[in-house]
């Protein structure tokens, strides 16, 4: 099997790259490796002919779905030392061609909207991905577009207007106007918008069987679509990144529209808040007290820690609308996640042990990695105050991740089995990664497919 890959870009050059994907290393012959960790993926012999460079792949095991990606990757990559006027893949079978066109395609994708006379990417497939591929590749596009906007681009009103646009005829959706959160009673979702000019919304997906009253599972996201820190001002210094602020509502909207694309043997349903988070006259003040949509009383002793207030009033909601048994919540929720863990692992806080393994195993399966942090009733009573039920912030520097998943966990259901996943590092990354070019990386989307897949698709075919 063939695939080919035609430079669109403005290159004149005439050289091809021929690709081709075998078993047998040829006889004393020094082959290249390729690492990923520390760990053999695969190795590599290059060779030039007159119309241009062979590379031919060597691997002993057989290739799984992660290991072809990053043979697409690597292909992409090397596309970017010489310029090339059309790549050819070949494979043994079309489903491993299908995982290394996708590999390929995902690494040369990067955010130009607004640089002139530019393309997003380098190369066109002549050719499709397979049905399962291109939504997979779609969703992840439609997470890195939305991280990518700007503030003035998308804010909470036109990010519902493009999710009524995209979304809309696949699965169902309600959005709810201010008039329509302030009857409700997300108070903590009001406060944190109140010093914008803009409107909030909340946007609710699904659930995907009409019939069902109770699903199996709710996806939570935080929409802060730009963060000043509030009150609580940020350093000037590497704001203009927090137009990605809204990157776990991104990862709930793409996802939706992948699962909206395939019948699945679970129910589930999504919610996500969207805000800014300004200072202003009308702004929300450290100090302030408010009443959460659960009837917590919270105090406010740092407007830049708002994103837990956004999620505290959705997920409360959407477990009353939804009833789910399982709650997974995204979030670029804290800068101390970064400190912690890098922008190679999000930070899981989970208090379900089977849902955590589960979760860190897709993890490794999809290269979105996420790594487990503690949680128990000593951090929990950091949150507590003398005076109010509960502060948004604890009274000291240490464990700011484990705090706000704390903060967060006094809003689940008692019998529900939750996780969350502050994805602040992983969401955006100005260097790329194996998988992407500098910007949004659209992670928790392959995380996500392959976690149904394991925890309730495959169960349920045993």
């Amino acid at each position: 099997m063939i695939s080919i890959f035609k430079n669109i870009s403005k290159s004149r050059s005439n050289i091809i790259l021929f690709v081709k994907i075998s078993i047998e290393k040829p006889k004393k012959s020094k082959l290249n490796q390729y690492k990923v960790n520390g760990k053999l993926i695969f190795e590599y012999l290059i060779k030039t002919k007159n119309t241009g460079i062979i590379i031919e792949i060597f691997s002993k095991e057989l290739l799984g779905p992660l290991n072809l990606n990053y043979i697409g990757a690597f292909i992409f990559d090397f596309t970017q030392k010489i310029s090339f006027a059309k790549v050819s893949v070949n494979a043994k079978s079309k489903n491993m061609l299908d995982m290394i066109n996708f590999g390929f395609i995902r690494k040369d994708f990067i955010f130009k909207k607004y640089l002139s006379k530019s393309k997003s990417s380098n190369f066109k497939l002549q050719g499709r991905l397979s049905k399962y591929a291109s939504n997979l590749n779609q969703s992840i596009l439609m997470i890195k577009n939305l991280v990518s906007e700007p503030s003035n681009i998308l804010y909470p009103e036109s990010y519902a207007e493009y999710v009524k646009e995209n979304i809309s005829k696949k699965i169902p959706i309600k959005i709810l106007d201010k008039k329509q959160i302030s009857k409700i009673g997300l108070n903590c979702l009001l406060a944190v918008n109140q010093g914008s000019e803009k409107e909030p919304r909340v946007i609710t997906f699904g659930p995907n069987n009409s019939k069902t009253k109770e699903v199996d599972i709710l996806f939570v996201g935080k929409g802060v679509t730009f963060d000043t820190g509030g009150i609580s001002l940020k350093p000037s210094n590497g704001m203009e990144e927090m137009k990605m602020d809204m990157g776990g509502s991104a990862v709930v909207t793409g996802l939706m529209n992948l699962l909206s694309t395939t019948k699945y043997n679970f129910t589930y349903a999504g919610i996500i808040g969207l805000v800014e988070n300004m200072p202003s006259g009308t702004a929300y003040k450290p100090g302030d007290i408010i009443k959460s949509y659960k009837g917590t009383n919270v105090e406010v002793l740092n407007t830049d820690a708002e994103g837990r207030l956004v999620l505290a009033d959705i997920i409360a909601y959407g477990s009353e609308l939804y009833k789910p048994k399982i709650i997974i919540d995204f979030a670029t929720l804290t800068g101390a996640i970064l400190v912690a863990l890098g922008e190679n692992y999000a930070g899981l806080f989970s208090n379900d042990d089977d849902l955590a393994k589960q979760l860190y195993k897709s993890g490794l399966n999809t290269e979105e990695k996420v790594w487990r942090m503690p949680m128990d009733s000593d951090f929990d009573k950091m949150m507590s105050s003398k005076f109010v039920d509960l502060k948004n912030i604890s009274s000291g520097r240490y464990a700011g991740a484990t705090t706000a998943a704390q903060f967060l966990q006094r809003f689940i259901p008692s019998k529900t089995k939750w996780a969350h996943l502050d994805i602040a590092g992983t969401t955006w990354k100005n260097n790329g990664d194996t998988f992407n070019q500098s910007g949004a990386t659209g992670f928790g989307l392959l995380l996500m497919a392959d976690f149904v897949y394991n925890y309730f698709e495959k169960n349920k075919d045993k």
